[in-house]
């Protein structure tokens, strides 16, 4: 019996170590899955794509990137499959573009959820969610460059409340630059965002603003990104995505060497095979 527990024990430990070590990462994408003909490919079991969505060439070369981002031009809401809890940290690297119309925006949903349905489906699937959202505007925009606007989407009364507030910082950031952005998303409905340089360390990010929603609308749901426009209609706001991540609150950590935890670092581990 000894020594078959001195076998077994390292086995459980292990076991353990893995499940805590990952159990906080809810979500990952750096969109350079592949099919079965190992083609890149949006994946759908973690993506609900709107018909704008696309995968671009990452024409910038910047090292954190890979092969592929992800592009898109309009359309609306773009949602994840899954729904997430009251609180999480939401990373993503982003880059608005000219676009057609307002642009130099880039919008994220949060704590997205159904609402009431279309009998007639008169709009698509994505439509019917209600949420809350971050339109971080930069150099170019026509709507409150340098600004984060806070905003509560009511899909079916075709509502949007919004909330402009300049940048804490105070900074200027550029169009056609690849930027990281934190979103810290909180109990009692609290919202943080924090931006810094694609690639940067967690403790380079920089506070750029707060919103608190005092009506507490949603609680939970699914994360994404929204788009204004069409540009079949003659104008539709342009956006770039890339190394998304979903964690439980303060997972990520910088370690003394000012690097992120080796699990940010293996997201574009495919970009070399």
């Amino acid at each position: 019996m000894k020594t078959s527990t001195r076998r077994i024990t390292p086995i459980v430990i292990l076991t353990l170590c893995v499940s805590i070590g990952y159990a906080d990462i809810l979500f990952q994408d750096d969109f350079e899955g592949k099919n079965a003909l190992l083609q890149r490919v949006i994946d759908e079991t973690k993506w609900m794509p709107i018909p704008s969505w696309k995968l671009s060439d990452n024409e910038d070369n910047h090292p954190v990137l890979g092969r592929k981002v992800l592009d898109i031009w309009g359309h609306g809401a773009g949602l994840s499959v899954a729904e997430f809890p009251e609180e999480f940290d939401f990373y993503a690297d982003f880059k608005t573009m000219e676009g057609t119309g307002p642009g130099s925006v880039a919008n994220f949903v949060f704590h997205a959820q159904e609402g009431e349905l279309d009998p007639l489906r008169l709009i698509q699937a994505n439509g019917i969610y209600n949420h809350y959202s971050a339109k971080i505007a930069t150099e170019g925009a026509k709507y409150w460059p340098q600004h984060i606007t806070w905003g509560i989407h009511f899909a079916r009364k075709r509502v949007w409340r919004v909330w402009p507030v300049p940048f804490a910082d105070k900074q200027n950031r550029k169009r056609d630059v690849w930027y990281r952005v934190k979103f810290e998303v909180r109990a009692n409905h609290q919202f943080h965002a924090y931006l810094g340089e694609v690639g940067a360390d967690l403790n380079e990010l920089i506070f750029v603003g707060t919103w608190v929603d005092h009506e507490k609308r949603f609680a939970r749901g699914k994360i994404g990104f929204f788009l204004g426009g069409n540009i079949e209609w003659g104008w539709g706001e342009r956006a770039q995505f890339d190394n998304i991540m979903v964690t439980t609150p303060g997972f990520l950590s910088v370690a003394p060497s000012g690097k992120l935890p080796l699990t940010w670092g293996e997201l574009k581990q495919e970009q070399r095979d």
